[in-house]
């Protein structure tokens, strides 16, 4: 057994080692000082909601790794933030530098696997660049689900509170009625609102922490409404009825959108898997013909660009296949 072999197999063995540790530590929460925890969260109201959310009852196995604080040295502060803000909308109970963590073990543990499989450093290299991004549109369409599903749940929920203003109950009483019977994930972020403000936070602010959790523009329209309310005054029981309304026209105008651009978006992903699906058939059939695709040319007094011809025409091809399906698709998303 050769040292790469060797180096390999370390490397996969730790990978799933910290692959190992992230799942348990997805299901686990720091136990650190508790005047810390309360004078940090009473900085972040978002990280107060969230942390009421997940709860405090579980317990890590290793106390003293800090991923955030390790990764941040290389991503830089902002980018932690940003990807705390996208994992909490799409309600992966991760922190970021446990979500970090695993995306470096998948990363190296798809190159292991490709290398010891294909014996190909560069095949491996290009599938684990590959996986390096893979994260960003699978929490995207996660993001995307979770917002569509509160948006139709959102008029049905209006309705709750305005019987319950209507029949005397305050605003807050009814999205307590409301969200008990309601399902996630509308139910359980009207609950986080409500468990907000019962620590003081103003409601406007615990709109505000949904709005970053929910970007969606109907709670954006729901949140302004309530707000003009609340200053100016009026019937706002006749005023949420309005919105949810409107909702319900806004949900029934996408839908006939999404009939009338299905076929161009169904084009646009066969037109584009087409390419892959037939370069793997092709590699089963003769993997030898499709191999100088990403093999460099070892014929003497060749050239750099004449050596790496095969890989820098496969990564131009791939470029734009992925660039004709994100222009096929921008063309069919037509926002209401």
């Amino acid at each position: 057994m050769s040292s790469t072999e060797i180096l390999i197999i370390i490397c996969t063995l730790g990978a799933l080692l910290l692959g190992a540790w992230s799942y348990q530590q997805s299901n686990a929460t720091p136990q650190v000082d508790l005047r810390e925890k309360l004078k940090n969260l009473a900085k972040d109201p978002e990280a107060m909601a969230r942390e009421i959310e997940l709860g405090t009852d579980r317990k890590p196995i290793f106390e003293t790794i800090n991923f955030r604080k390790f990764f941040t040295k290389f991503t830089g502060k902002a980018y932690m933030d940003d990807l705390e803000k996208e994992l909490t909308q799409c309600d992966i109970p991760l922190k970021p530098g446990e979500f970090v963590a695993m995306r470096l073990a998948g990363v190296v543990l798809t190159f292991a696997l490709v290398f010891l499989i294909s014996k190909n450093v560069y095949m491996g290299l290009a599938i684990g660049g590959v996986m390096t991004f893979v994260h960003i549109p699978i929490l995207k369409i996660k993001r995307s689900m979770r917002v569509n599903k509160f948006v139709l749940q959102l008029a049905e929920f209006l309705v709750l509170i305005t019987n319950s203003l209507r029949s005397g109950q305050t605003f807050l009483q009814g999205v307590d009625i409301a969200s008990k019977d309601s399902p996630n994930p509308i139910g359980m972020e009207f609950r986080l609102l409500l468990k907000e403000t019962n620590l003081g936070i103003p409601v406007e602010t615990a709109f505000n922490n949904m709005l970053i959790r929910v970007p969606s523009e109907d709670l954006k329209i729901v949140m302004s409404a309530f707000s003009i309310q609340r200053n100016v005054g009026g019937n706002l029981a006749d005023i949420m009825d309005q919105v949810a309304a409107m909702i319900r026209q806004r949900i029934a105008i996408q839908g006939q959108i999404k009939v009338l651009t299905t076929q161009g978006k169904l084009s646009g992903a066969i037109v584009g898997l087409l390419p892959f699906g037939l370069a793997t058939v092709i590699s089963l059939i003769n993997y030898e013909y499709m191999s100088k695709l990403w093999t460099a040319r070892t014929e003497p007094g060749l050239g750099l660009t004449d050596k790496y011809m095969g890989p820098i025409l496969l990564g131009i091809g791939v470029f734009m296949e992925l660039l004709g399906c994100f222009v096929i698709w921008k063309i069919c998303d037509i926002e209401v």
